[in-house]
């Protein structure tokens, strides 16, 4: 998927259409990440990946972390830069490859990401376990939430499926020890109608390279 070409309101890819508004853009901070605030398992200097329009990274902000938020999509910063200033936060936004994180190295404490997991292949997923990795310091936390594979399948509205294994296979081997992992369900609403979708919930500390 294109996602530059989402945000900028054209298809992201064969046979799919161009959307005025994202599905995701709630112009709020995401349930998750206002959880994992809540629950005090976000600390020091955060990474939100994959922030895309910047509303986790903004509330992060507000409540008063140090947050960088990274996306691919240079369309989508600049309204995540237009919104963190209507917000008076000071965020630090960055076009990177979430799969690469290049030129941050034992940069974070936290890295939150929500729902970017999911739209990585499988290669892309172990990569991005590792650059997450390589980017954070010793006792970092990463908090995902990423859509599960108990969801039912739509043919208008796809969803990735991530399952159990795949996490706890692709965050061991980069040497993340799983500390939590969580169903929860959530409704949205698509084309004016309510959709129940399910999604995990995975907080993991980073361990200390062998």
């Amino acid at each position: 998927m294109d996602f530059d070409a989402l945000y900028r309101g054209e298809s992201p890819g064969e046979g799919m259409p161009a959307m005025t508004t994202p599905p995701w853009d709630t112009k709020a901070p995401k349930e998750s990440v206002v959880a994992w605030h809540g629950a005090g398992w976000v600390h020091g200097d955060v990474l939100d990946i994959g922030c895309g329009l910047g509303d986790n990274a903004i509330y992060l902000a507000k409540n008063g972390y140090r947050v960088t938020g990274l996306d691919i999509s240079p369309t989508a910063l600049i309204t995540a830069e237009r919104r963190a200033a209507d917000a008076g936060v000071d965020v630090t936004f960055a076009v990177t490859d979430s799969t690469r994180l290049q030129g941050y190295t034992d940069a974070f404490d936290t890295i939150v990401d929500s729902g970017m997991f999911h739209c990585l292949d499988d290669d892309g997923k172990r990569s991005y376990a590792a650059a997450a990795h390589r980017a954070t310091r010793p006792d970092a936390t990463l908090l995902i939430s990423c859509f599960s594979d108990a969801n039912p399948s739509d043919d208008k509205w796809p969803r990735p499926a991530v399952s159990e294994q795949t996490l706890r296979d692709v965050l061991g081997g980069a040497n993340w020890d799983i500390e939590s992992l969580e169903p929860a369900t959530m409704r949205r609403e698509l084309d004016g109608a309510e959709v129940e979708m399910t999604f995990w919930y995975v907080r993991a500390r980073r361990r200390t390279s062998p």
